[in-house]
């Protein structure tokens, strides 16, 4: 009996196979990115990064949950409506949302933790993600992830040039191209005045009809808002816009006077920036942001790498009492897509050198050895928000230090610095320009790192 000849066109698996390919696939929803494995990698890099630079500035991990309250959101919205967030089924008839940034989530933790009991103030950073259904614009999605660091309760103008040099030198180190951007929004009197110059700004001349529509609205209910806006017609109005630097108080004048001061002494160069506002309504005197340049210093795109400031009146207004704070977002897919496959991480000795100050001048010089020994390997901290040199050497022995610089108005003056080995309690005193000849001797540094 011959076999008959089967034709696998005409079979009844091949007739499921091709009804089976035949289904449309479920697409990823718009404004959504999925991270393949190769790029993946340079995201846990950089998240890696953001975590150890954050550890070696003294910023204590935090991690809050990704779904929130809407109310926690509402007061800090520019625009007040909810379209921009993602909203989720909550119990009892709560309306949760997915978080569109971490700054609120990290405050209602603080509040609800009564960390206004620790000792201020508080730093703390954060890794996670954040979901914004916003327009869709290249190089921006909605979900993405930022790295956050805060520093709550604490009101001097060192506190913004702390953020400002940390994220500095995460990108410095990153290779990324950038440019600092800065400018004071003054307090809300300040503001005041400003939004009522600007309105009549708008007003003359047929200077409205060339606003977008979005900026139509803002115009009547919060002007200073314009100047956040990214449509080319509506950034050509800035140049003959009148300044808020014209409008700030003789104390908003003074503080950000000095976070330039701080800025100055440390060799951060930024561009000072007389229309940049941030697009959140909660900020207070100084903003910055972290704009991408190429390598001719030119500006890549209007999307900010990072961005933060000053935002005094905050925690009050979620329910904790008056704290002055300052913090930054740094968007880590936006810093991956700038700087690929340069990363190369730190892996820090145990040994721990400690950086201790007392005094104005002994605090700027201290900062600038600290990122020197940074950067040459040496596994080393500091508390410069603590004045008290007590309470500095309790937290160099926390961190079971093994050696302590210690550098007061003093050792400035006679360029010297006190160098205290820990465990023993020997200390002399050393010429500022041998330290690290010293520490060479004393401390073993990152491996791979070349000295000189």
């Amino acid at each position: 009996m011959s076999k008959q000849k089967i034709n696998p066109r005409n079979s009844s698996n091949h007739k499921k196979i091709v009804e089976k390919k035949s289904l449309k696939a479920v697409d990823r929803l718009m404004g959504m990115k999925d991270t393949l494995p190769a790029e993946f990698r340079y995201l846990s890099n950089v998240m890696d990064k953001a975590a150890s630079l954050a550890e070696i500035y003294s910023f204590n991990a935090i991690k809050t949950p990704v779904i929130e309250n809407i109310d926690l959101f509402k007061q800090s919205m520019r625009n007040s409506n909810d379209k921009e967030v993602y909203g989720v089924d909550g119990d009892k008839g709560e309306k949760a949302v997915l978080r569109p940034e971490l700054t609120q989530g990290i405050l209602r933790t603080y509040i609800e933790n009564d960390f206004v009991e620790l000792p201020q103030p508080v730093r703390l950073y954060s890794i996670g993600p954040v979901f914004r259904h916003e327009k869709m614009q290249n190089g921006r999605f909605r979900e993405s992830n930022q790295f956050n660091l805060e520093v709550i309760g604490e009101k001097k103008p060192m506190a913004e040039a702390l953020l400002i040099v940390a994220t500095y030198n995460f990108f410095l180190e990153l290779e990324a191209n950038f440019q600092i951007q800065i400018n004071s929004l003054g307090k809300e009197e300040c503001r005041k005045e400003y939004n009522s110059k600007l309105t009549s700004f708008y007003k003359e001349r047929g200077r409205r009809v060339k606003l977008c529509n979005n900026c139509k609205k803002n115009l009547l209910k919060d002007p200073i808002a314009l100047l956040d806006c990214k449509e080319d017609a509506c950034q050509e109005l800035l140049s003959e816009a009148p300044q808020i630097a014209d409008c700030l108080s003789d104390e908003s004048r003074e503080h950000f006077a000095k976070v330039l001061e701080y800025l100055d002494e440390l060799n951060i160069p930024y561009n000072f920036n007389p229309y940049l506002v941030r697009g959140l309504n909660y900020y207070n005197d100084t903003v910055f942001e972290f704009w991408p340049i190429n390598n001719e210093g030119v500006l890549q795109s209007k999307l900010a790498l990072a961005g933060g400031g000053r935002y005094d009146n905050l925690v009050e207004s979620l329910g904790g009492g008056p704290t002055p704070s300052v913090g930054i977002a740094i968007g880590l897919e936006r810093t991956v897509a700038k700087i690929k496959d340069k990363l190369v991480l730190p892996n820090l000795k145990e040994e721990v050198v400690f950086l201790a100050q007392l005094g104005e001048q002994a605090k700027i010089k201290s900062y600038i050895l600290f990122e020197e020994l940074r950067r040459i390997g040496f596994n080393v901290r500091q508390s410069f928000s603590t004045d008290s040199l007590k309470n500095q050497m309790e937290e160099a022995g926390r961190l079971n230090a093994k050696i302590s610089l210690i550098l007061g108005k003093k050792e400035v003056m006679d360029e010297t610095i006190l160098f205290r080995d820990m465990e023993s309690g020997v200390q002399e005193t050393v010429a500022f320009k041998k330290v690290k000849d010293k520490l060479e001797k004393k401390v073993n540094r990152k491996e791979g790192v070349i000295y000189g």
